[in-house]
């Protein structure tokens, strides 16, 4: 008798309540958005009615979130515990503390309340096996560990339980078999760490969709719900739903939720410029969307005489409301100041200035011979010290 599958959704990296000094007073519309994609995916868990939902690390930015994020966190989780669906997370690099100063996870607290099972040990893969529809599933997991060496394999030490019809576990780190760029540095999982009989591999921390089929086994990073810098501003963002058998996954679909757009605009200012700030408005109004942040890069050269004609305030001023919110990066923009040319540049050496000054004093001296003497002796001292130091 064929069981019906164990339905399942996969969040990872939500990033709920982050900080964002830089947007100034748009800095609490920013940290809605991350609660809004969050509340999506429960929303789509509700319409869904899958028998699991996995966080696989990082369902908030830092161990102490805000009491606003919180409390919204926990009235969603609640809605899914009421409906029956199972709740189990991991702590990821970010809400896990480092050290016993940092205070506890804020995962404790759902799972305190009763909603969430969490899996909050690092150094050991803790797991649980429940029945569903005759399927015996179990779900386990480690939350990330900050004191792994970047070049050791987490599961070299860990054991995965294997308890079920249907295995799966959780993880917040690398996989061998997906190349990431060197901001998420973290300890790498080796496929030869997977045993073939688990499942379904949960796991979080890149901030990318990706899966890797090993066998029956699938690897799968659902990546971020929301873009959280610059460096994933062309990346969709989402999560996946799952329908898993003893056999493996027989159906996976990615579901994207609707991240806050980041815009990346690279304007080059001429020498010959005359208004330099309309050129980058003008520019930068082509591209107005009131839901994106901007991020203006301008480089190029300014002459002294236009110097003043730049200015970042006007530049912001004028692009006010046309964008959520407007970051100039101007570093790569030049101020040519010209030299002062100077006759004879090659006698003003410190040697020469010094033999000058001297032999004025001389000449001035006239025939007092006692300051004469004085004058002589000063000027061969003052030379023999200056070449000794090395002036030309």
């Amino acid at each position: 008798m064929t069981c019906e599958p164990v339905r399942i959704i996969h969040v990872a990296d939500t990033h709920v309540d982050p900080t964002a000094r830089y947007l100034g007073p748009k800095e609490q519309d920013r940290r809605g958005d991350f609660l809004r994609a969050f509340e999506y995916v429960v929303n789509k868990a509700l319409e869904l009615e899958p028998d699991l939902l996995l966080i696989s690390g990082d369902l908030f930015d830092r161990v102490n979130p805000r009491n606003p994020a919180r409390t919204r966190v926990m009235r969603a989780l609640r809605r899914l515990h009421s409906e029956g669906i199972r709740i189990y997370a991991i702590g990821g690099n970010h809400d896990t503390p480092r050290s016993v100063e940092e205070g506890a996870s804020p995962l404790h607290e759902l799972e305190a309340a009763g909603y969430v099972r969490f899996f909050s040990k690092t150094r050991e893969v803790e797991g649980e096996t429940v029945d569903i529809r005759g399927l015996k599933i179990c779900v386990s997991g480690a939350s990330y560990n900050h004191t792994i060496p970047l070049d050791q394999d987490p599961l070299e030490t860990m054991r995965i339980p294997r308890e079920g019809d249907v295995n799966i576990v959780m993880l917040h780190y690398n996989f061998s078999s997906v190349r990431t760029p060197p901001i998420w540095r973290a300890p790498t999982i080796k496929e030869t760490s997977i045993p073939s009989d688990v499942h379904y591999v949960a796991l979080g921390h890149y901030h990318s969709f990706r899966k890797v089929p090993l066998g029956r086994t699938l690897v799968v990073y659902p990546g971020s719900t929301e873009r959280r810098s610059f460096a994933e501003e062309n990346e969709e963002k989402g999560f996946v739903y799952v329908e898993l058998d003893e056999e493996g996954v027989r159906n996976l679909q990615y579901i994207k939720t609707n991240p806050r757009p980041l815009k990346t605009l690279r304007i080059t200012i001429s020498e010959n410029d005359e208004n330099p700030v309309n050129t980058v408005v003008s520019a930068a109004k082509e591209h107005a969307d009131a839901k994106a942040i901007l991020r203006l890069i301008i480089k190029g050269r300014l002459p002294q005489e236009r110097l003043a004609s730049y200015n970042r305030n006007q530049i912001l001023s004028e692009l006010e409301g046309r964008f959520f919110h407007v970051i100039i990066d101007d570093r790569e923009l030049e101020y040519v100041f010209e030299q002062p040319e100077f006759e004879g540049f090659e006698t003003l050496s410190p040697l020469k200035l010094y033999e000058d000054y001297l032999l004025k004093l001389l000449q001035d001296a006239g025939g007092d011979a006692g300051r004469r003497k004085i004058l002589e002796e000063a000027l061969n001292l003052g030379r023999k010290f200056l070449e000794e130091a090395g002036a030309w």
